[in-house]
């Protein structure tokens, strides 16, 4: 698969983009999580342009890493969710963000993590 780079610009100019897309579908986050680094710029982005519309939407950055043990496949560690677990509801519409998506262990690493608590 060809890597695409993008410019500052570029990125914050596609994340806008993505934030108009997002309301245009009819979903209204209470609450973006952004996962760090990455999703950090994109999630700002998101948010911001949310806002200008109306929609101001709680927000906070976590932070991801993976490891991998002996004959394991690489597991996803989640850190930073005590914000998240203090203030999260189940009426909440929750939008995690990050700037890559391949695996998805990620996304069901946060999201396992959250239901867990």
């Amino acid at each position: 698969m060809e890597k695409t780079v993008l410019t500052a610009e570029r990125l914050l100019q596609d994340s806008f983009r993505l934030g108009v897309r997002i309301l245009e579908s009819g979903f209204e986050p209470t609450l973006i999580i952004a996962v760090w680094r990455g999703g950090t710029p994109v999630g700002m982005a998101v948010q911001e342009i949310m806002a200008y519309c109306g929609v101001n939407p709680d927000h906070i950055a976590i932070r991801t890493s993976s490891y991998t043990g002996v004959d394991e496949r690489s597991a996803v560690a989640v850190h930073g969710l005590d914000y998240i677990i203090e203030k999260i509801c189940r009426d909440d519409r929750v939008l995690i963000v990050d700037d890559v998506f391949d695996t998805g262990n990620t996304f069901k690493a946060v999201i396992g993590e959250i239901r867990s608590r």
